[in-house]
């Protein structure tokens, strides 16, 4: 029998009818909430058929199961050699976009551009100045609720030269107000926002070439909302970053897929210790330039595996798959896919809802001397069982002043363990409703500071597996009944990670409960001094349960 790790991974193409886009950029999400992933593209395309590219054009297609159908183009000459990304930026519970890039109608003024869904198309409500070579996310730095965005990449200064930086927009709830060079940026490069750490705050991992030219790989990690510079490594030129817990112990590792200053190839995956120090353990794989990367579970093992898509000396397509018993990395074994080489994209993501990672892929065919662009999606043949992660249980919340401090456990899956299962949490001001959020996070707890107006929120949770594959919601918890608990902000539960023993310093603890993150209730003792003792606990996340003047509130630990 082949061990599941080594098993080949079977594509077959689907017929989309998309346009093959030329240096391309794509993002997926639900659009129309009707429980498949949609896409959309910036990039240019072939208008006249002489196999070259001259127009730039940005395109939606709405996905119904079995095949695409265009939705919404962007409208002629916005943006290619950038990037693109769904976002709700009015919290109306409809995905907009950003788009960046330049436009063959005017190669000289780099733009920016914000279209507003309106449920029946996309109406562009911002012109503004934008970047080439680089990327864009989409996230909440502050907590609000609102998903903010950040830019990175290089621009022309009319009497100024290029300029490379990592702009801030922060989503005031009326628009944006944005903070230039926010870090130094780069272009040819990548960024990543992710909670490293497990505090609940975002972390910055930046890779790329600096305004000088000189190649940098940084973390920066987040100290009560300023990004502070913590670690190098190796110094990439260009590259792709993504992040995943490969290891399922609870924490964020980074893969990296570049070229050093020496123009070599540089793969490695920069394992995390729980306290966002990164360390590198190098993959040895081929020389790949032009390089895009996606992350998720090939072969229904339940952990991270990843996919690349660049050039070896041709079109080079391959998959990585991680074996938990050896903690590495093995080519697998694929059939169906064609070959397609960078600039490009290639997004892993569960096109027909049958629990199985299909693979959006776009680029040059290099076996053609025409050299075209290729826009293809191929299906996951594979029938194995995959079943959905059960919902979260045990949602918890409480208030400290306009702070709400969510947390939750109990979740489960049939093949991903739980410490590597993402979340989604929908937090509304009325029942089914998401207008004060609606994202992913890594961590099984998340905290909010709201507007003083909002006292009740309506809030419930989904689980994530690593093929990507939702479970349904949680039921839905409410703060309906719950008074402010203003003097808890004291409450302390340090140290934090720990090994041996924690300490709970604030106010009395009459019980003390823990649980681990599938909900199971764990045997713990509360001392007279207020400590408990862990070292009999695996490492891993914890949720502690305390009970104080007859109120419950939860603390988040991480055994180490």
């Amino acid at each position: 029998m082949v061990p599941i790790c080594l098993a080949a991974q079977n594509f077959t193409e689907i017929q989309t009818g998309m346009n093959n886009f030329y240096y391309s950029a794509a993002d997926i999400a639900d659009i129309d909430n009707n429980g498949t992933m949609d896409i959309v593209f910036n990039g240019a395309i072939d208008s006249d058929g002489d196999g070259t590219a001259d127009m730039t054009y940005n395109e939606v297609y709405k996905n119904n199961g079995s095949g695409l159908s265009s939705y919404a183009g962007l409208g002629v000459g916005p943006t290619h050699l950038g990037d693109i990304k769904f976002i709700d930026f009015n919290n109306d519970g409809l995905l907009d976009i950003v788009s960046t890039g330049l436009s063959y109608m005017d190669v000289v003024n780099y733009k920016q551009y914000r279209f507003r869904n309106t449920g029946t198309g996309f109406v562009k409500e911002e012109n503004l100045s934008g970047k080439i070579y680089g990327s864009l996310e989409v996230f909440d730095f502050n907590h609000d609720g609102r998903q903010d965005y950040a830019l990175n990449g290089t621009q022309y200064s009319h009497g100024g030269g290029f300029r490379n930086s990592l702009d801030f927009y922060r989503n005031t709830g009326a628009g944006f107000d944005m903070t230039e060079n926010w870090v130094d940026g780069t272009q040819n490069g990548s960024f990543k926002m992710v909670d490293l750490n497990n505090d609940q705050l975002l972390d910055l991992v930046i890779i790329g070439s600096d305004i000088n030219g000189a190649p940098i790989s940084r973390v920066y990690m987040n100290q009560a909302g300023v990004l502070t510079f913590a670690q190098d490594f190796e110094p990439l030129t260009s590259g792709k970053i993504d992040f995943a817990d490969f290891n399922a112990d609870g924490f964020q590792d980074i893969l990296v897929a570049g070229k050093d200053d020496s123009d070599n190839g540089y793969f490695a995956v920069l394992m995390n210790d729980g306290t966002g120090t990164l360390t590198t353990h190098q993959l040895n794989l081929p020389d790949i330039s032009d390089a895009s990367i996606s992350i998720g579970d090939l072969n229904n093992d339940g952990y991270y595996d990843f996919i690349i898509a660049g050039n070896d000396n041709d079109a080079a397509v391959k998959t990585y798959l991680y074996n938990p018993n050896t903690q590495n990395f093995t080519e697998g074994a694929t059939t169906g896919i064609y070959n397609l080489g960078g600039p490009g994209v290639v997004q892993l993501f569960d096109f027909n809802n049958d629990h199985h990672l299909d693979i959006l892929l776009s680029g040059f065919d290099w076996s053609n001397p025409d050299m075209p662009s290729l826009t293809k999606i191929f299906k996951n043949t594979s029938t194995e069982a995959n079943a959905k992660p059960t919902p979260p249980t045990n949602l918890n919340l409480t208030r400290n002043g306009n702070r709400f401090n969510f947390a939750w456990s109990g979740a489960t899956d049939d093949k991903t363990p739980v410490n590597a299962l993402r979340y989604e949490i929908s937090v509304g001001s009325t029942p089914g409703a998401t207008d004060i959020a609606k994202y992913i996070v890594t961590t099984p707890s998340w905290f909010l500071e709201l507007n003083p107006s909002v006292q009740n929120v309506y809030w419930s949770v989904k689980a994530i597996d690593a093929s990507k594959t939702y479970s349904n919601s949680s039921a839905e918890n409410s703060t309906l009944g719950t008074r402010d608990t203003m003097a808890r902000q004291q409450l302390v539960v340090y140290p934090n990670p720990a090994s041996e023993k924690v300490y709970i310093k604030g106010e009395k603890v009459s019980e003390a409960e823990m649980f681990s993150m599938d909900g199971k209730k764990l045997n713990i003792t509360l001392n007279s001094d207020q400590s408990i003792n862990i070292s009999h606990l695996p490492k891993g996340i914890y949720v502690l349960k305390l009970k104080i003047k007859n109120e419950i509130t939860t603390k988040k630990l991480t055994i180490k």
